[in-house]
């Protein structure tokens, strides 16, 4: 009789054990953290999903996607300095806007790993390609006008800034999509996106210029 109940008791505690593990994890589906991932960091929503998912704050990431745009974004025009940071903000908010408005996305699990699965994110991005010829016209135009433009650095990415200043608040979506893949790696009861950074950036290319790395 000790014997059966011994064996009872174990059986009891296994199955006790066993439903305490299934029910430990409160992450939610990899599919569903790559949408809060996405309309965290393009559309500026699900921020606290974001923070209960990943652990992270939103606003920090946020602050730093718009620094790591601003310093790129100079890098390109050679403008080192910081005087232009508050107009590149402003191109990298009417982006933001322009996305909110017309740019769509869909998700699905390429890899069903329990620890490290993928999600594919297919972008409908902005289609700034098709904005590009309108864009160096308006420059060369600018240049006719006042020719120190092409010989001032200042002026030239001035009018590169107002370029796209103009162009963004009219580019429509791309017809065709491009993929940016989402690793996440379990972190104990949430996800951890692995070389966030990487993943954040592809993000924005992909949505801002519907391009790929």
């Amino acid at each position: 009789m000790r014997k059966k109940f011994v064996t009872m008791f174990v059986v009891v505690l296994t199955a006790a054990i066993t439903l305490s593990a299934c029910g430990s994890s409160n992450a939610v589906e990899p599919k569903e953290a790559a949408n809060i991932a996405v309309n965290t960091i393009i559309f500026n929503k699900d921020v606290e999903k974001y923070k209960d998912t990943f652990g992270k704050s939103a606003t920090d990431l946020q602050k730093n996607n718009k620094d790591t745009f601003i310093k790129r974004f100079a890098a390109t025009l050679k403008i080192t300095d910081g005087s232009m940071n508050d107009d590149i903000g402003g191109l990298y908010d009417a982006y933001t806007k322009r996305a909110k408005e017309v740019t769509k996305y869909t998700s699905k699990v390429t890899n069903t790993d329990a620890k490290k699965p993928t999600v594919e994110i297919s972008v409908n991005g902005l289609d700034m390609a098709s904005m590009q010829a309108e864009r160096l016209a308006d420059f060369k135009a600018k240049v006719k006008a006042d020719p120190s433009i092409g010989k001032d650095k200042n002026k030239s990415a001035k009018a590169v800034i107002e370029g796209y200043k103009t162009a963004i608040p009219k580019a429509k979506a791309s017809k065709k999509a491009v993929q940016v893949k989402l690793n996440l790696e379990a972190n104990k009861e949430q996800w951890k996106i692995k070389d966030g950074e990487n993943f954040a950036n592809n993000l924005y290319r992909a949505f801002f210029t519907s391009t790929a790395q």
